[in-house]
């Protein structure tokens, strides 16, 4: 019984010897997970959040291609963890002894973005308006309000395109910035709003001026503005003209509040005055008195001495008067 048993116990072991026992056969796939990856494109597939081994091309492609559900959308994160892996991969026909899994536990999957900050796409919007000029002739540009960062999804190229949009009143200009990518391919828009402003010079009072005052370099200066509408009349200096009422220190001066003064008095009412009539190669002089008061250029009635008949006549610059005979 004993040699029975020895003999049994021999012819194992060199069964043993002859075909050993096959070792575990090695996964075809082997896949490795980042703790936290950075997309970019159109979808999110398993081929973006790991990396993906084989020996085996077409299965590395198609698991690579399983899609994983949405991208995140801007400032989003997105945690994948094994279990959803092993889902999706069992839903293609890929069981867990083909594939071996290393790395994290979960996924955080944010949106790959450029971001172009406010002062970027200003300055672009200015570049472009000051090339174009697509606004009224005399004109620059004031900026409305500064715009917020433009983020867009990472890509190859980038180039920020300006164009002009639709204003809700024509009283703007609005610039769209555009982010193109490869292909030209729009991937986000800024809104830039602007207004056309005017540089004007502006007479201001530097020290209260009453009415009848005269302008002058002592009670105003003059500034350069920057104005929302053209201007509707050439701007006209003030130095020289007086005051139709009293301005306060500060104040702008209007033409409203400018006018002409008057020339000063040469004649005065009751006054003896010489009359005169020029003609060609003649001169024709008689005495008269005035009945009102004249300034140069102005009409007033004079009582001829002689022949006691009042006429009208124009005074001129050297206090004599010019009667005036059917036409005045």
């Amino acid at each position: 019984m004993i040699r029975k048993s020895a003999s049994l116990l021999l012819g194992v072991l060199l069964l043993w010897d002859v075909c050993p026992a096959s070792p575990k056969k090695a996964p075809a796939l082997r896949m490795h997970l980042p703790r936290t990856v950075r997309v970019r494109g159109e979808s999110l597939n398993m081929g973006r959040i790991s990396v993906i081994r084989g020996s085996d091309a077409k299965l590395c492609k198609k698991v690579s291609d399983i899609k994983m559900g949405r991208l995140p959308f801007s400032g989003e994160k997105i945690t994948i963890d094994r279990r959803t892996i092993l889902s999706r991969l069992a839903t293609a026909g890929i069981g867990p002894r083909m594939i071996r899994i290393t790395g994290a536990r979960k996924v955080v999957v944010t949106l790959d973005e450029t971001t172009f900050g406010a002062t970027r796409l200003i300055k672009s919007a200015e570049a472009f308006l000051k090339k174009t000029r697509p606004g009224p002739d005399g004109c620059s540009w004031k900026l409305v309000r500064q715009p917020k960062d433009l983020k867009v999804t990472s890509a190859d190229n980038i180039r920020l395109i300006p164009h002009i949009g639709k204003a809700k009143s024509k009283r703007y200009i609005e610039v769209i910035v555009a982010a193109v990518g490869s292909k030209k391919r729009e991937l986000g828009r800024a809104k830039i709003l602007f207004k056309p402003v005017y540089r004007v010079r502006q007479a201001v009072a530097i020290k209260n001026i009453t009415s009848g005052e005269t302008f002058t370099k002592a009670n105003t200066v003059i500034r350069i503005v920057s104005v929302d509408r053209k201007p509707a009349r050439e701007w006209t200096s003030p130095f020289g003209l007086m005051a139709s009422r009293d301005i306060r220190a500060g104040a702008v001066i209007r033409p409203g509040l400018m006018k002409t003064p008057k020339p000063a008095l040469v004649i005065r009412r009751n006054q003896t005055v010489q009359m005169k009539i020029v003609g060609l190669g003649f001169v024709v002089a008689g005495v008269g008195k005035a009945m009102s008061d004249g300034r140069v250029g102005e009409l007033i009635k004079v009582r001829n001495t002689d022949s006691k008949r009042i006429v009208t006549a124009r005074v001129a610059f050297d206090g004599t008067v010019r009667p005036i005979y059917g036409k005045r």
